[in-house]
């Protein structure tokens, strides 16, 4: 799943239109509306505050040698 999808499908789980979600994320609905559409490729900050806003936490997890640590 990429970040398009991850955004739309949390947008929608959270019953929110672009609108609103850029509205609350303090983001132009035109970005929320290319990212949804894979044309661009958001910066961090911008993910985080979209996500914050749709309660998802963002993780990462280090990896080892081209696996995770934890295989």
């Amino acid at each position: 799943m990429n970040i398009a999808d991850i955004v739309k499908t949390a947008r929608e789980r959270n019953e929110l239109t672009v609108f609103e979600l850029a509205a609350k994320a303090g983001i132009n609905p035109g970005t929320i509306y290319n990212i949804e559409a894979g044309r661009v490729s958001p910066r961090m900050d911008t993910v985080v505050a979209i996500m914050r806003i749709l309660d998802y936490d963002i993780i990462f997890n280090p990896r080892y040698k081209g696996g995770y640590i934890d295989e």
